[in-house]
């Protein structure tokens, strides 16, 4: 079953990236989605020159995810906590994958 959220959350940022020089005025916002394995989405308003981190952190306080057990991923690749929408050339409704981090492994011990 895969359910989406019907509202659009909206992130307020007061700090820009200085490593983002990007001509799109400062206060263009974007719609980004954030989709996770199930398939749910839930849609985010940011602003362009915004660190993706108060996404990520909004996303999991929503979904009462641990910061530190989930990846968030555009175009396959990690994204980082510092990166800004601009700095990714994302665009409006472009998707954010979200994927839990794997624990366990560890040593290999013959019964």
């Amino acid at each position: 079953m895969v359910s989406s959220s019907d509202t659009t959350n909206t992130i307020s940022v007061s700090f820009l990236s200085k490593r983002s020089r990007s001509p799109e005025p400062p206060h263009q916002k974007l719609t980004l989605k954030v989709k996770n394995q199930q398939g749910a989405e839930d849609i985010y308003k940011i602003g362009a020159h915004a660190h993706l981190k108060k996404l990520m952190t909004a996303y999991c306080r929503k979904r009462n995810l641990e910061y530190n057990t989930v990846r968030f991923l555009y175009n396959n690749k990690p994204i980082k906590p510092r990166q800004t929408p601009a700095q990714l050339r994302m665009e409006e409704e472009d998707e954010i994958l979200l994927v839990m981090e794997l624990g366990g492994g560890g040593p290999y011990t013959p019964c």
